[in-house]
Order: structure tokens, then sequence, then C-alpha cells
């Protein structure tokens, strides 16, 4: 639990550090009041690394195969859909979208690497 709250605050302030160096504005027009800057987008990169977490704990003890696909579908399903939903709503450009989702992706490996290993010093 500990790298998985870690993991998500440090996401949220690693967003900030880079929308604050990049300073992108929001697309015009949007269909909600926002603050800040539009690059990356946060809900993108968090939604990915917490719901990747979340899967990946949950793959973790399940035992059979057909279920650990319908689980990572339904994560991915979830994933996609706030991306789509920021660019609906005219908060964010798609490659805001695409930025968070890398930058959210390549968080969580490394989210899952110290998981594991600090795992294997705590057994």
């Amino acid at each position: 639990m500990a790298v998985f709250s870690i993991g998500i605050a440090g996401a949220d302030v690693l967003n900030g550090w880079i929308k604050n160096h990049v300073k992108r504005v929001r697309p015009e027009n949007h269909l909600m009041d926002t603050d800040g800057f539009s690059f990356p987008s946060g809900h993108a990169m968090v939604g990915i690394i917490f719901f990747s977490m979340v899967a990946y704990l949950i793959m973790n003890e399940i035992k059979g195969n057909s279920l650990k696909w319908a689980m990572g579908i339904g994560f991915v399903c979830l994933v996609l859909l706030i991306g789509v939903s920021r660019i609906v709503m005219k908060v964010h450009f798609p490659t805001d979208i695409l930025a968070g989702f890398a930058l959210g992706a390549a968080y969580s490996l490394i989210l899952f690497k110290l998981y594991k290993f600090l795992g294997s010093r705590v057994l």
C-alpha cells in the first residue's frame, strides 16, 4: 500500500512540475471550468497509474487466465474512457492525453519494479 500511495502522490507532483515547465494553454471553448495548464493530462497520467496498479495487484491474486484477460481489458477500457472524456469536454488536446498515458505507463513500470523489489526484501 505504501508503494501505491506514494506512487499516486508522486505522480501528481510530477504532473504539476511538468505542467508548470511546459505551460501549454488549454483548448478554447472547453465545456467545463478548468484551472492550470494542459500538458500533460493529469487525469490520463494518474488514471493509468491508479488503474494499472489496481489491476496489477488484483491480477496477481487471480488464478484463471480468462478472468485475468477480462480484468485487463476492463481496466484498459476505463483508462481509455478517461482520455476520451477529457478530449470530448475540450479540456485537453489529444497530445496531452497521449503524453499523460505515456508518462503514466512509464511511471507505473517503475512502481511495479519497486513493488517487486520491496516485496522480495520483506519476505
